[in-house]
């Protein structure tokens, strides 16, 4: 998509009208907008049409009967040619609604879709800095809830247009068959439109609180789904239960208030537009003036005006409420896109050195958590990354994978700042083995592959080299076997080896291990380790881990402490030089 698209309306080009930033979204869809607004026109006519041709019709019956002639303007004929002309019209009518229903349709889904697609697009190319910043539950909300919510603004704001065309026609044709009754009517409804307007900005203020409160909601369901096994184990589905009533019961209060003044502020609107109709016949009556056809057509005419009045006054509410949604995404995609991460384009021959200079990193200003970090690491070398929680292990990992960027200090690989290098190039040659491994719901293939255009023999070749393969093809399926994050068939030693496998689909140069063995039990550790004594000296590792039997393959080993590299060194020399490491050693399993 087009950087320039305002399928979503930047924060920075807010200007407070909600109107004009509705229609913005349809910048590119002038001619479905246009075609909406002349089909709108020709409903109007048409339905204008009967309605006059009915009170023709009905004032001629009630007079003379089916013989009798009418005259309408210019046009005169019989009773049954009229009631001809009207069947004829309401089955033009009719098919002139299949229109009216489907252009604003259309125009939604194909926002909606854009939006969606944009805001992907926006957060997988954003650093991953920002990306986990974001509360759990929080994307999938806005993708989810807060685009709804937006798709039913917009789509108020087509019914807005729609109602606008077709009041507009219904108006001038009222004006036309009794001017001054009609001026009268138009005049008060024009004022009732205003005053009921501060009715708008409340139900802005509500749906700013129900955008709020479905995040949170959001959240706290994605929470209670994370944790369910604790949860059963510790006895904390009862608070769980209370804590989600309780944001369910603000988003309740908030949806509930926002739907009554949704349906309040139009059906308010037409019902004192109808005490107005009827207080005008009662005018009329008194005076004794008026043509009968004619008033009985004005008043059938002003009478369906006062529903697309109806109409456009919903419209207006529900578009207000509609923003709060709307400044919610664009705040999101703004927040992505000013996050983009953006790097060279020069490729890499290997990776024969991997170095940091003087890097140093801070999450808050006054915390830094690393303190120039400088080493360089050698192509097949094997590096343990020990140190105690909250030392900067974990920032230090996200560093070599590129995941975020120094504050000051540099990261060359192969000679050259890693930020040149081209993503394909880096994503290619990179690869990660994380702590709590995660499973798609698919095929074992597909878990494997994970998004990448890896051919079956791929596939399999990594199973083989993470050891996981033996176990494949004793399942029913075997690859094409179906597995998930909670599927009980498949254990966490074998997730483990899956996600090993995956990492190594690739054919990755560099690979980072965090805590590869927590948590397995001894086969599977043993088969784990098996795998990484294959791999060195042929692809650079570097491993994180608390037990450091697990270090055992590594050719030097770093500690690092309170955000520093406090050494670099082969096992057996921090045993003789670094306290904290023969310590450590000394308490490892």
């Amino acid at each position: 998509m087009n950087e320039d698209d305002p399928a979503v309306v930047s924060s920075s080009g807010r200007d407070g009208r909600p109107w004009r930033r509705f229609v913005s979204l349809l910048k590119g869809r002038e001619f479905s907008i246009a075609a909406l607004m002349a089909t709108s026109v020709v409903a109007g006519m048409l339905e204008t049409a009967i309605l006059a041709l009915i009170a023709n019709v009905a004032t001629a019956l009630a007079g003379k009967g089916s013989t009798a002639a009418i005259r309408v303007g210019p046009i005169h004929g019989s009773v049954n040619e009229f009631i001809l002309a009207g069947l004829a019209m309401g089955v033009v009518r009719i098919g002139v609604q299949v229109i009216l229903s489907y252009l604003p349709s259309r125009v939604a889904a194909d926002v909606q879709m854009e939006i969606r697609h944009r805001l992907v697009t926006a957060f997988t190319q954003a650093s991953w800095s920002v990306q986990s910043r974001d509360r759990e539950g929080t994307f999938q909300d806005l993708m989810t809830t807060q685009i709804v919510l937006f798709t039913n603004g917009l789509n108020q704001v087509m019914t807005t247009i729609s109602a606008a065309c077709m009041l507009v026609v219904f108006v001038v044709s009222a004006l036309v068959l009794e001017f001054s009754d009609a001026l009268l009517l138009i005049a008060a409804g024009s004022v009732l439109f205003v005053i009921m307007r501060p009715l708008s900005s409340v139900g802005r203020r509500q749906a700013r609180g129900l955008s709020e409160t479905q995040v949170d909601y959001a959240a706290g369901v994605h929470e209670i789904v994370s944790v369910a096994e604790e949860a059963n184990v510790f006895g904390a589905a009862l608070a769980q239960q209370e804590r989600l009533g309780a944001l369910a019961d603000a988003t309740r209060h908030r949806f509930y208030t926002t739907q009554f003044l949704v349906r309040l502020v139009p059906g308010l609107y037409q019902s004192i537009v109808l005490l107005l109709l009827v207080g005008g016949l009662g005018v009329v009556s008194a005076n004794g003036t008026g043509h009968l056809a004619s008033l009985g057509a004005v008043v059938l005419v002003l009478v369906r005006a006062s529903s697309y009045g109806q109409q456009l006054q919903g419209g207006y509410q529900g578009m207000h409420q509609a923003l709060p949604f709307l400044d919610r995404i664009s705040d999101a995609d703004q927040v992505y896109r000013d996050a983009r991460v953006v790097r060279g384009q020069k490729s890499l021959s290997g990776v024969p050195t991997i170095e940091f200079q003087d890097v140093s990193y801070r999450y808050e200003p006054a915390t830094p958590a690393l303190s120039s970090v400088s080493f360089q690491v050698e192509a097949g070398e094997a590096i343990g990354i020990v140190g105690p929680t909250g030392a900067g292990k974990s920032t230090l990992v996200q560093l070599l994978l590129g995941l975020r960027r120094p504050d000051t200090g540099r990261y060359l690989v192969d000679s050259m700042d890693a930020d040149q290098v081209s993503l394909e190039e880096w994503t290619g040659r990179v690869a990660l083995l994380t702590q709590e491994p995660k499973l798609l719901h698919g095929t074992v293939a597909d878990n494997i592959r994970f998004f990448r255009d890896i051919d079956q023999d791929g596939v399999v070749s990594a199973a083989r080299r993470a050891h996981i393969h033996e176990d494949i093809v004793t399942w029913e399926n075997r690859y094409d076997a179906v597995i998930g994050q909670r599927a009980d068939a498949v254990s966490g030693g074998q997730r483990q080896r899956i996600c090993l496998a995956r990492a190594l689909a690739g054919d990755p140069v560099v690979l980072v291990l965090d805590e590869p063995t927590s948590g397995l039990d001894p086969q599977s550790e043993a088969l784990v380790q098996q795998s990484l004594a294959e791999l060195r000296g042929l692809v650079t590792l570097f491993v994180v881990s608390h037990r450091l039997s697990a270090l055992s393959l590594c050719d030097r080993i770093m500690v690092v402490r309170n955000g520093r590299l406090e050494a670099l060194a082969a096992s057996s020399e921090l045993m003789q030089s670094n306290e904290f490491y023969r310590t450590a050693t000394s308490l490892s399993p």
